[in-house]
C-alpha cells in the first residue's frame, strides 16, 4: 500500500530569506512606481498643444529618467548582494531596512529637482539622498560580508571591496555634485551623474578570478 503524501517542511531559513527579497523588490518596485505617478502634464496644454507641455515638462522628465537609473543602479548592486546571502540573518535584515528607507525619500527629491531644477537646496537635498542611500549600502555590504563562511555563499567570499566600491559609486557622484553646487559651478553640478559608471568600472578592476562552476551547480551558487 502506498503511503500517504506527507509535504516536506519548509525550512524556516529558506523563508525568511524568500521574505527578504521579495520585500526588498516590492519597495523597488514600488518606489519606480512613485517617480512616474509624480509625472503631471501642467495645466493649459490640451490635445493640440501636447509636444509643447512636454518640452515645458523637460525638468520633470530629466529628474524622472536620472532618477529611474539611479534606483537601478542601487536596485542591481542590491540584488547582487543578496543572492549571494547563504542564510536568513537579523543583522542583515535590519540594515536592509535603513537602506530601503533611504531610496524611499527618491521620489519626493526628484520631485524638488523636477519643480526648482538645479540651481537651489532642492538639488543639494537630492544629492544628500543619494549620498545617503550610497552609504546605507555599503553599511549592507559590511554587515553582509561580516562573517562570509556563515552568511556567503562559497562563491562570493572575498568580494567585500568590489560590492562596497559599486555601492559608492553614485554616492561618490553625487557628493562631487553637491560640492560643485555650494561653490556656485551650478552647470558642472548638473552633469555630476555622468561620473557614476567609473567607479563601477572600475570595480570591475578589483574583481576576483572566477572559479570554475562546479558541474550540476544551482544558478544562486553563480558568480555575482
Amino acid at each position: 500500500m502506498d503511503e500517504p503524501f506527507r509535504p516536506e517542511t519548509p525550512d524556516p531559513q529558506r523563508l525568511l530569506l524568500t521574505r527578504l527579497l521579495l520585500f526588498s523588490d516590492a519597495v523597488f518596485a514600488i518606489v519606480l512606481t512613485l517617480l512616474a505617478l509624480d509625472l503631471r502634464m501642467p495645466s493649459g496644454f490640451d490635445d493640440a498643444h501636447l509636444y509643447q507641455g512636454l518640452v515645458a515638462m523637460k525638468g520633470e522628465l530629466t529628474a524622472f529618467t536620472i532618477s529611474f537609473a539611479l534606483v537601478g543602479v542601487f536596485w542591481i548592486s542590491h540584488l547582487t548582494l543578496l543572492r549571494a546571502l547563504a542564510r536568513f540573518d537579523w543583522g542583515v535584515a535590519i540594515a536592509n531596512l535603513v537602506f530601503l528607507f533611504t531610496v524611499t525619500v527618491t521620489p519626493f527629491t526628484t520631485t524638488l529637482v523636477g519643480d526648482d531644477g538645479t540651481l537651489g537646496n532642492g538639488w543639494r537635498l537630492y544629492c544628500a539622498s543619494i549620498i545617503a542611500i550610497s552609504l546605507a549600502q555599503v553599511a549592507l555590504v559590511f554587515v553582509s560580508h561580516r562573517d562570509e563562511p556563515r552568511l556567503l555563499l562559497d562563491a562570493h567570499h572575498g568580494r567585500l571591496w568590489v560590492r562596497v566600491l559599486r555601492a559608492c559609486a553614485p554616492g561618490i557622484a553625487f557628493a562631487i555634485g553637491l560640492v560643485l553646487s555650494l561653490v556656485g559651478l551650478h552647470l558642472l553640478a548638473s552633469l555630476c551623474w555622468v561620473l557614476t559608471p567609473l567607479p563601477l568600472l572600475a570595480g570591475r578592476w578589483l574583481e576576483p578570478p572566477s572559479a570554475p562552476s562546479a558541474p550540476g551547480a544551482t544558478e544562486p551558487e553563480a558568480i555575482a
